[in-house]
């Protein structure tokens, strides 16, 4: 073996024994149409992919940051004993819900999603299976080549770079002989693009005690249900809590009838608004 190929040899031992000794945050930026009859309104979100040895989360920052201050708020009231947590002066701008974890090496993947207000995960029996083509282009300085596959009702064209010794990617991607850089769906509604990475940072993981973990199917059910009447929550809430009154809303008095009537005109507007999900198969 000549001097120069050990060399090479070493060299990508020692990066990857490198990466796998610290978290590594790659950094996607996702650009998105809601809704598929005004194609026209695009939008964007930074997300963060967090690589360790154990496994990935794929999160939205703005989330994040609302967690983070939210978090930050609850210890600060505990501290000074006080009996209430005072959220007013935090907003959550996030406009991406859905966090993506996945444990090496099964790469077995988990993802938290809402249904209205609540949170399900949904254990995901996808297995991709790729096509990789010769077709090659230089992205933020690496090499990158071509792969193609259907998930979730799409057709996918992904770039990635074996200079990046991770078989993974921005939300359930996965499965290359390295990480995904660039990966877009052919009808260009869901485009996540590399932005950059990062070494030193906080580790992040949602917690949430109340989530129940289901399946695909089981969420499409779910989903179809909420669909079909989106106030029913709602209206178990009052039918269990036997309480009958009104409630006062910028000075006018709301009955209990006008609160679900309210709330579920706003969730059928958005429902109509929201129709271009990433995964078709799971909002069919």
């Amino acid at each position: 073996m000549g001097t120069l190929k050990l060399m090479k040899i070493l060299v990508c031992i020692l990066f990857y024994s490198l990466c796998f000794s610290q978290s590594t945050r790659i950094i996607y930026e996702y650009t998105f149409k809601i809704d598929s009859l005004n194609r026209q309104n695009k939008m964007k979100e930074i997300m963060f992919l967090d690589i360790s040895k154990e496994g990935s989360n794929f999160y939205s920052y703005p989330k994040y940051m609302y967690d983070s201050l939210k978090n930050a708020q609850i210890k600060r009231s505990t501290s000074l004993r006080l009996k209430e947590y005072n959220f007013s002066n935090i907003q959550d701008k996030s406009k991406v819900k859905f966090f993506i974890k996945k444990s090496y090496p099964d790469y077995k993947i988990f993802q938290t999603d809402q249904i209205g207000e609540k949170d399900y995960v949904i254990k995901k029996t996808n297995d991709l299976s790729w096509k990789i083509l010769p077709d090659k282009k230089s992205i933020k300085g690496f090499v990158t080549q071509k792969a193609t596959a259907n998930f979730g009702g799409r057709d996918w064209i992904a770039w990635f770079t074996t200079e990046i010794p991770f078989q993974d990617g921005p939300y359930c991607f996965h499965g290359l002989p390295g990480l995904i850089l660039s990966v877009e769906d052919t009808n260009n509604d869901h485009i996540f693009n590399i932005m950059g990475i990062k070494k030193d940072f906080m580790t992040y993981d949602e917690k949430n005690n109340n989530t129940i973990i289901i399946t695909e199917k089981k969420f499409n059910q779910l989903w179809n249900e909420y669909k079909k009447d989106p106030s029913a929550s709602i209206k178990g809430l009052f039918l269990n809590s036997r309480v009958q009154g009104s409630v006062s809303w910028n000075g006018e008095e709301l009955k209990e009838s006008d609160i679900i009537r309210n709330l579920e005109k706003r969730a059928k507007q958005e429902i109509k608004a929201n129709n271009n999900f990433i995964e078709l198969n799971l909002y069919r």
